[in-house]
């Protein structure tokens, strides 16, 4: 019961940046993800202000440019994977939702859609490459960030603790289920629908820091695509 009680202030907090900062006044780390990577219990080890908030899942590193001393980490991977994950546990319209939440483009209502009518459609209402863009662009951001992808963490996990001065060791959990086992007409689907973007995936380096450019206070033209 207390835990379930510390769990909700916590979750106060981070819903209420400002009153958070009031209260703790040292940095802060903050891990979002594109969504179905297995962020979430890397996400609580480190104490990440996001879990659980709309800007768990933001679009852009500009949505934390209120905060102050604090690091980003943004986790990625296979977006076929991505994408069932989502659908697999019925999270497809809330998830919508927050990768749209503070951006230019309206969330599309995803409610009971089905994995095979959302491929036929053939519009990435979720915008992954784009929230990809966004966090590796160094003009967007006033905060150091590391990118995370999902498939290379256990070579990396050491050196990504290392960037949120996490001492305590983490477990890095392999996924158990995979794109290919779908039946032939979701492949041929995710392969169209993402195929390009999931290239650009596999040609990213396990972990890449980037450090905010030097002249982030002015207006900068986020990815709207």
């Amino acid at each position: 019961m207390e835990s379930l009680k510390l769990d909700g202030v916590v979750s106060l907090l981070n819903r209420v940046p400002a009153l958070r900062r009031m209260i703790f006044r040292g940095p802060s780390v903050a891990l979002c993800s594109m969504g179905g990577v297995g962020s979430t219990a890397l996400a609580r080890h480190i104490g990440s202000i996001a879990d659980k908030t709309v800007r768990e899942h933001a679009y852009s590193p500009a949505v934390y440019n209120d905060e102050t001393q604090i690091k980003l980490g943004y986790v990625f991977g296979n977006p076929y994977n991505s994408v069932l994950s989502v659908f697999r546990r019925g999270y497809q319209s809330m998830h919508a939702k927050a990768m749209n939440a503070n951006s230019p483009t309206p969330a599309t209502d995803l409610r009971n859609m089905s994995i095979e009518t959302y491929l036929e459609r053939g519009i990435d209402e979720f915008h992954l490459e784009r929230q990809l863009d966004n966090w590796l662009n160094p003009a967007l951001t006033k905060h150091p960030i590391i990118l995370i992808k999902y498939e290379e963490l256990a070579t990396s996990i050491d050196d990504v603790l290392a960037f949120f001065d996490c001492a305590k060791p983490f477990e890095v959990c392999t996924r158990k289920s995979s794109w290919r086992d779908q039946p032939p007409a979701i492949v041929a689907g995710l392969e169209k629908m993402y195929g390009g973007f999931n290239d650009k995936v596999n040609a990213m380096p396990a972990i890449t820091v980037i450090e905010p450019h030097p002249v982030v206070n002015k207006e900068v033209a986020v990815s709207h695509g």
